[in-house]
């Protein structure tokens, strides 16, 4: 049975909670019991205007349910847009899956006109009424009027859907998909394409001359595009109203955007979002923090991870070799990262040669957690006092690192000149865990050039230069890489009658499991009962570089000061 069908088959309260995931008691306190002032929380939000948006969040029983009914309508939504499309022709593009910002520009991208419009007060334009009556009264819904009811009141405060809750978009979306048919009507009529993300519409086209009942040209001292009259009289008869001061049509000569992003020939983002986010990189890397905004408000690192991640994100779209396209933003990119990742660290940062190292790493500080206090706290959510290093299909574009050790010695050689344009010192280290076998004679023999003695993976750790250490496994007789810490008899287990490989050389995955299986079906869901104690000399030798690096901080700020205190004075001439 569909979701839809599910939907249609409720009558009750107790019915809807079920299909909802909720208890009845749950759903009724939350609609009938709790107090107004229970319900939501207010704030603001600074709009690009320079006003404040005010943002009604429920509170976290009430958002719970929430976040079950927009499931539940996404699914649908989904559902019905399979129905009634024969080709992919979506008409609206925001908040769903699969959807964004990118696919909604891509559709106006290299046209001669482009017209943007925005709906006035979109959420709060939906009021109660409205959507008790489309669940009531759609013809793909039909609900009854106690469930229509009651998704009303789920989904409303004061009389209208709030901006910050999260099933608005989704209801926001279906109720205003018979406006989407109406204006994709009046568009294909003069050979437009329309979109429409949440509140913004945007209608372009090839033609020489663009519509005029969707926009017209006003002349006076100031020509000014306006709305045309089929399109605002469409727009009223749909229970919505234009807000026409950010009406404006954009020619092919000149920049043309839509939801943020430029679509003239090719999508991008603008050139001043790209040209603030280098800047904030500059003064990150220098100062360690930086800023944003006519305010100059503070921006925290993991903000500008996000600018940096969608100018990337638009930016490689239909483009093959990003980095030969892009070399300059792809270089800063890289920056950034290795900023991220070496430098700019909330604690010590491990990086191990693979994926699955970190899986062995992580299970072993859980099962050990009594006898490593600074580098794990069970009662605290992420328990980790440590961060590690997670090998991406980023990491290995812009840092040349997937995994291995030939890729770690190429990070220890370069690694003075990755850090050099980073000022403001590094506050933990950042910790090399290496397999002590045949695979890291070379990289041991780079360690020895650099720290002009033998390096033979004998010390516990190494301080190579800056805040970077390599910590070896502790080498026994033979060569030893990180499964050898685990007892032999784990190692000799099978799963479904196949031998683990730990090579990566056996091909016949009928006889042979690799690494990935053995750390996720064998090493997390067991590591209640697997001995970890072979990784305790491996765990001492972590805390013990962490500690050195504390040392070398401290010495260094007690030289600093010593110089400071040594510098003559300067003496005012008379």
């Amino acid at each position: 049975m569909s979701e839809l069908a599910k939907l249609k088959s409720c009558s009750t309260l107790p019915q809807l909670a079920r299909l909802l995931g909720v208890k009845g008691e749950t759903l009724s306190s939350v609609l009938y019991w709790l107090k107004p002032s229970q319900k939501y929380v207010y704030f603001t939000i600074p709009k690009k205007s320079g006003t404040r948006r005010l943002i009604t969040a429920p509170t976290s029983r009430l958002k719970y349910v929430q976040g079950q009914l927009t499931e539940l309508l996404g699914k649908i939504e989904a559902e019905l847009e399979g129905r009634r499309t024969t080709k992919y022709c979506v008409l609206s593009h925001g908040f769903k899956k699969g959807f964004s910002i990118v696919t909604n520009a891509d559709v106006h991208r290299n046209r001669r006109h482009v017209f943007n419009a925005d709906l006035r007060d979109f959420f709060p334009s939906i009021n109660f009424g409205r959507v008790y009556g489309f669940f009531q009264k759609d013809r793909n819904f039909n609900l009854s009027p106690k469930i229509a009811t009651i998704i009303a009141q789920i989904a409303c405060h004061d009389n209208q859907l709030p901006q910050g809750s999260p099933c608005s978009p989704v209801i926001s979306n279906l109720i205003a998909h018979m406006l989407d048919i109406k204006l994709n009507r009046i568009a294909s009529a003069g050979h437009c394409s329309y979109t429409r993300y949440a509140d913004d519409l945007t209608f372009s086209t090839n033609e020489k001359d663009f519509p005029p009942w969707i926009a017209r040209l006003v002349r006076g001292s100031h020509d000014k595009w306006v709305a045309g009259d089929l399109l605002l009289e469409r727009i009223y008869r749909s229970g919505f109203s234009l807000n026409e001061a950010k009406t404006r049509m954009q020619h092919r000569n000149s920049r043309q955007d839509t939801t943020g992003l430029i679509v003239n020939q090719k999508l991008n983002v603008r050139n001043e979002y790209y040209k603030l986010a280098r800047a904030m990189c500059h003064q990150l890397f220098t100062d360690g923090f930086c800023y944003a905004g006519r305010d100059r408000a503070y921006v925290p690192d993991t903000n500008l991870e996000g600018m940096m991640a969608f100018i990337y994100q638009i930016r490689k779209i239909k483009i093959e070799n990003f980095k030969a396209d892009q070399a300059g933003f792809s270089k800063l990119y890289g920056r950034f990262l290795d900023y991220r990742s070496f430098y700019g660290l909330g604690q010590p940062r491990i990086i191990c040669e693979g994926k699955t190292d970190n899986i062995y790493i992580r299970s072993a500080l859980k099962a050990l957690a009594a006898k490593y206090p600074s580098l794990i706290d069970p009662g605290k959510q992420p328990p980790l006092k440590v961060d590690l290093f997670n090998y991406t299909k980023r990491s290995a574009i812009f840092q040349d690192l997937s995994g291995g050790s030939d890729e770690l010695k190429k990070l220890i050689g370069n690694y003075a000149t990755r850090i050099s344009r980073f000022k403001h010192g590094a506050v933990h280290p950042v910790l090399m865990i290496v397999d002590n076998d045949a695979g890291s004679v070379g990289l041991f023999q780079l360690l020895t050039k650099m720290l002009g003695k033998p390096i033979g993976g004998l010390d516990p750790f190494y301080h190579v230069i800056e805040n970077l250490y390599v910590v070896p496994i502790p080498k026994t007789a033979a060569p030893v890489a990180i499964e050898d810490l685990f007892d032999p008899a784990l190692l000799s287990r099978q799963i479904d009658g196949k031998d683990f490989d730990r090579t990566g050389k056996e091909k016949d995955g009928s006889k042979w499991y690799g690494k990935n299986e053995f750390a996720t079906k064998i090493v997390a869901p067991e590591r209640g009962t697997i001995k970890f104690d072979g990784f305790e000399p491996l765990l001492n030798a972590v805390v013990d570089a962490i500690q050195h690096y504390e040392g070398v901080k401290a010495a260094a700020a007690a030289k600093a000061t010593a110089l400071k205190a040594a510098k003559p004075a300067l003496v005012a001439i008379p």
